[in-house]
């Protein structure tokens, strides 16, 4: 049965507590930021965590970006719980996060890996980001890590009146993430160097 209807709140650091215990399962290590990191950055107000619920309880979360100057948001971790995956609950969540912001939406995903289980979930994760819309932009990017850097696709998922993603506001985005988001990784800088000798405009 599929479900057509959540509620999206705003978590609070006593939430982080509960949701970061489902973090470190949903997530490989790698891609892990610790808690006091996350609670620093949910002190800011940029980054938040969102909640999303049926009538009943928490189905899934969202750890988000929101940009002062730029209309789009980043997208960092989104995960469903176990018990309500392949109801819809995934689309549905993405989707209402998307509704705020009128250019659309960053989201860093996985290159699939040689191992079959691993490459399996991830080709998974591609193709629900893709059916929602979201196209990967052509660009070497790599999420920044204190081991020098771990290679990811960068999609975007435009709102359907936006067809070219200016090579600024990319860029602008990428440093202001990797500013902020990353601020705990001591080699981002040189990362972004790297990244930024590679972008230019996207049509989406």
């Amino acid at each position: 049965m599929k479900i057509n209807k959540i509620e999206l709140s705003e978590g609070n650091l006593s939430d982080l507590k509960n949701v970061y215990q489902r973090l470190l399962s949903d997530f490989p290590a790698n891609e892990l930021k610790d808690y006091n990191h996350l609670k620093s950055l949910l002190a800011k107000g940029n980054y938040k965590l969102l909640l999303a619920a049926n009538k009943e309880e928490i189905v899934g979360y969202a750890f988000i970006y929101e940009f002062d100057h730029i209309p789009v948001i980043w997208l960092d971790y989104l995960a469903i719980d176990k018990r309500f995956q392949n109801l819809g609950y995934g689309g549905l969540f993405f989707n209402k996060i998307l509704q705020s912001k009128q250019a659309g939406i960053f989201v860093e995903v996985e290159i699939p890996e040689c191992d079959k289980h691993a490459g399996v979930q991830q080709i998974r994760r591609i193709n629900f980001y893709e059916r929602l819309g979201a196209k990967r932009l052509h660009i070497p990017y790599k999420l920044p890590t204190n081991d020098g850097g771990f290679p990811m696709y960068l999609y975007f998922r435009p709102t359907s009146n936006l067809h070219r993603l200016p090579k600024e506001q990319i860029q602008a985005a990428i440093a202001e993430v990797f500013g902020n988001i990353h601020s705990d990784v001591s080699d981002r800088n040189a990362i972004l160097d790297e990244i930024s000798t590679f972008i230019d405009d996207e049509y989406v």
